[in-house]
């Protein structure tokens, strides 16, 4: 394996890479962050060892969150980049058989991700000097974020192995990234412990599914007697349980990545033109072919940006029939999830009469701006990750520098295609909120402060996508950075509610105002967050922030014009 010139070469050029040094020092950061906020100055905690454990178990999920944002930049890439640079042709017609590719792809992808988690080991280490935790439990949360990076990072190349462009590949790979870490929920309070429901088959299976999140399976190393590792009685602790299910699907995905390397995927083939006659039929689609055979569109309009024009026409995301099913998908969900949290509320209260009937909507009101901010951040890099970088890489942008188009007027239009489909999605989910109205008219001051926070969630991700993407060459490489920071901000950030004790008040307000999460949950008027006052600072810091990063992208765009 070490002769392997596959591996040789993906490892030496993985590491000397500036991506790899940004990771590295954004990882190494991270875990330095954690450990200086969480550090107490007095030095050895209680013997109990309940403030400690707090204290690991927030190194150990963010070690495995950044683990499993910084999975996807490597392996998902690992094919489609040869593809996209028409290599992949030449390594299968040399001398090496197709396993020596594959697993020297595979090692040569997963090593730096290794790396990663063994330069972490020093700050889990460090909670030896607080005392309350066995140098076991420490192996065994080593031994976990080792077995997440191979096996999170097994799923994006099997990915890589079935798409031909890099940013479309870690779009997936992400989507199924996030489906397994919160198949967890099945075993949180969230659902209201769906997992103790039902007969032994029934928790039997729900306990499987839940096994496989290396979320859940990390949680139950560090926190084994929290309410979010609540499982069936006649099965195994989660940990147990994911580790040969991760062995095991590891496996599959390897031998699945070997069979389609045996098989390449064909190139992509050209769109069928439209037929002129359906069955025989007569159709002024015949007329017009005759007078315009290529079908071109309307003219654009004075009044219209050219460059907005050409991304909706030309990028596969920005398709009409793909927004309108994502359309259709984002309303159907944000009804169903009405329904669902109405049932769960009504099962929380068990129909006492003593129970408040108004504090239902609040509650439907927060699950859903709380869903249209966790859509915008899921969806919009992705349709925002490639704004610029996709012309670069196919050419298009050289012609764009021989027109008479302004930096200003590339930059606007670009931001116009990036931000007008996830408007769309908005409004999709906006009728589900807009149903409360009539049952409680006095949320509608609460609405309109979610549609705020949702509106400036979409000018900072659409303007992020476009900032990264003006920075890097490679769409995909913007695009991951584009999830990294959004996914970061939103998602990561949460993390301080498994240890809200080991912070100041102030601290836990500061980390909430950047979230757009809880900012969209104090909006809806979620009690518990609704105090800390979020929008009004959340609003300001998101718009100045922007600003800036647009003004960045805009001077870019101007610099890459004049570049030779």
């Amino acid at each position: 394996m070490i002769h392997n010139p596959i591996l040789r070469k993906e490892v030496l050029t993985a590491l000397r890479t500036r991506k790899a040094l940004a990771m590295q020092i954004l990882f190494l950061l991270g875990t330095a962050v954690l450990i200086w906020l969480l550090w107490d100055p007095r030095g050895f905690q209680d013997l109990a060892g309940m403030e400690v454990r707090r204290i690991l178990t927030v190194l150990a999920i963010g070690q495995l969150v950044m683990v499993a944002l910084f999975s996807p930049a490597f392996t998902a890439a690992a094919i489609t980049s040869e593809r996209e640079h028409r290599t992949l042709e030449s390594l299968l017609a040399s001398r090496m058989k197709p396993w020596e590719i594959a697993l020297g792809k595979m090692a040569g992808s997963l090593t730096f991700i290794l790396l990663l988690v063994l330069s972490g080991a020093p700050a889990l280490a460090a909670v030896f000097l607080l005392g309350g935790v066995s140098g076991a439990e420490v192996l065994a949360v080593e031994a976990i974020l080792l077995l997440t990076a191979v096996y999170l990072g097994m799923f994006g190349l099997l990915v890589s192995t079935f798409m031909h462009r890099s940013y479309r590949a870690i779009i997936v790979t992400y989507a199924i990234l996030l489906v397994v870490c919160l198949s967890a929920v099945v075993a949180w309070p969230i659902s209201d412990h769906m997992i103790l429901r039902g007969g032994a088959a029934w928790q039997g299976v729900l306990h499987t599914i839940a096994s496989l999140s290396p979320l859940e399976a990390m949680l139950s190393v560090v926190q084994p007697n929290s309410t979010y590792c609540v499982g069936a009685q006649s099965m195994p602790p989660f940990w147990k349980m994911y580790i040969p299910l991760a062995v095991l699907i590891g496996a599959v995905t390897t031998l699945a990545c070997l069979y389609r390397l045996h098989r390449p995927i064909a190139p992509p083939r050209p769109r069928e033109r439209l037929k002129v006659v359906e069955r025989g039929k007569m159709s002024a689609r015949r007329f017009f072919f005759l007078i315009d055979p290529r079908m071109r569109k309307n003219m654009i309009r004075w009044w219209q940006n050219p460059v907005a024009i050409k991304e909706f026409r030309t990028r596969p995301m920005l398709q009409s029939h793909w927004l309108l099913r994502a359309i259709a998908v984002c309303l159907i969900v944000s009804v169903l999830l009405m329904f669902v949290v109405s049932l769960s509320v009504a099962a929380l209260t068990g129909g006492r009469s003593n129970e408040d009937p108004t504090l239902l909507y609040p509650m439907m009101a927060t699950a859903v701006a709380a869903l249209m901010v966790i859509v915008l951040v899921l969806i919009g890099p992705a349709m925002t990750g490639g704004a610029l970088c996709g012309d670069r890489e196919t050419g298009v942008w050289d012609l764009m520098r021989t027109t008479r188009l302004s930096g200003w007027t590339i930059v606007v239009g670009k931001f116009e295609a990036s931000i007008i489909p996830l408007l769309l999605l908005t409004m999709a989910m906006a009728p589900a909120m807009l149903i409360l109205l009539y049952f409680n008219a006095n949320l509608w001051v609460n609405i309109l402060r979610v549609f705020q926070v949702a509106g400036m969630t979409i000018l900072f991700v659409g303007t992020a996508g476009m900032f990264f993407s003006s920075i890097f060459p490679r769409t995909s490489t913007a695009t991951a950075w584009t999830y990294g920071l959004v996914v970061s901000i939103a998602l990561v950030s949460l993390l301080v509610l498994l240890a809200q004790n080991l912070f100041s008040q102030q601290f836990v307000r500061s980390v909430y105002i950047l979230n757009p999460v809880a900012a969209a949950m104090d909006a809806a008027g979620y009690p518990a967050i609704q105090k800390l006052d979020l929008v009004p600072s959340h609003l300001r810091i998101f718009g100045v922030t922007t600003a800036v990063m647009f003004v960045v992208s805009v001077v870019r765009v101007m610099q890459m014009r004049r570049a030779s």
